[in-house]
């Protein structure tokens, strides 16, 4: 799926507009958490809904582990994004990340709809969406800043991973797609 034109670079300036609002430097780590919290976002994990059963809460957070992540609900004027418990925190901050990427995009929260054998699906699912929020969650995470002092200074993936709050597979995502060792390997900054 391709990205509006210009919409990478916007991702990249909004990554450092952020971390300016917030004081912190266009190399510093940016968690979900604190994000959620400058933007006046309630963040729950499925632990944190009263009222469900231990069985309930068992399925939610680790029985049902392909069905979904996080999600994003509106309540009145306000977003409230669940992530499922029962994952890492590496994950946890990028899918909360990604559902804030979301709510600061502007875009239109899904429909659920229920279906005769009892499963929620969203009913108005955007491509287009999921894209720009997988691309901008990234981005906020791992801004071409950062990933460039990683690879300048030769940084451990161990020790970016843990100092940014991701996973493996996202730091090696974000540096294959940003080209970032090959531009650093070819003098050009």
């Amino acid at each position: 799926m391709a990205l509006r034109r210009g919409f990478k670079s916007q991702c990249e300036r909004r990554s450092v507009e952020i971390r300016n609002d917030l004081n912190l430097t266009k190399v510093c780590p940016l968690l979900a958490h604190d994000l959620a919290k400058h933007i006046n976002v309630t963040v729950w994990s499925t632990q944190d809904i009263d009222g469900l059963t231990n069985d309930d809460h068992r399925y939610l957070s680790i029985e049902d582990d392909d069905c979904w992540s996080a999600l994003t609900m509106r309540m009145e004027t306000n977003h409230l994004i669940i992530y499922k418990s029962g994952q890492s925190a590496a994950r946890i901050n990028s899918v909360v990340m990604h559902e804030l990427s979301h709510v600061i995009l502007g875009h239109e929260l899904a429909d659920a709809v229920l279906l005769d054998d009892g499963s929620l699906v969203p009913d108005n699912f955007s491509q287009d969406q999921e894209a720009e929020a997988d691309w901008f969650g990234g981005t906020l995470l791992l801004p071409r800043p950062a990933l460039l002092k990683i690879v300048k200074d030769q940084t451990p993936d161990r020790i970016a991973q843990e100092h940014y709050g991701v996973s493996s597979e996202m730091l090696v995502y974000r540096t294959r797609m940003t080209g970032v060792r090959y531009q650093m390997k070819n003098g050009k900054r």
